[in-house]
């Protein structure tokens, strides 16, 4: 079974938080197209249900837990894919080729990271993420 972990950083406010969480997500399935059902679920009334297929859950931590959190997983041989959101990206509105071009020149501590999912198989995301508390 699969689980998805999406951290945010615990000082962003919770409409800033939940941008973060859905810009993350709509990465994760650009790249895991089966994350969701190809075929829509929809209940007697004719009204179509998320097709989310795995547990999904949403926690918070340090902006530097975010960071090295990230940075242990790209230098890991682990199954575990990950995708950060940056500060870098906060501060820049439908400027899609500048938000390219920072993130390019930059390390991954200058950008800033505020969130990141994490995607691969429940014990194992479990483990990775245990550190980290529920967003409330």
């Amino acid at each position: 079974m699969k689980r998805v972990a999406i951290i945010v950083d615990k000082n962003l406010e919770m409409g800033a938080a939940a941008n973060v969480t859905a810009l993350l997500m709509g990465q994760l399935v650009m790249n895991n197209s089966n994350l969701y059902s190809d075929q829509p679920v929809v209940d007697q009334n004719n009204v179509q249900h998320a097709g989310i297929k795995y547990s999904t859950v949403i926690l918070k931590g340090g902006k530097n837990q975010i960071a090295n959190f990230s940075k242990s997983l790209s230098n890991n041989e682990s199954s575990v894919k990950c995708v950060v959101f940056s500060e870098t990206g906060q501060t820049l509105n439908n400027e899609f080729d500048v938000y390219k071009e920072k993130i390019t020149t930059s390390t991954l501590e200058e950008t800033k990271p505020v969130g990141v999912i994490v995607t691969g198989e429940d014990e194992e995301i479990r483990t990775l993420t245990k550190k980290f508390s529920v967003l409330k």
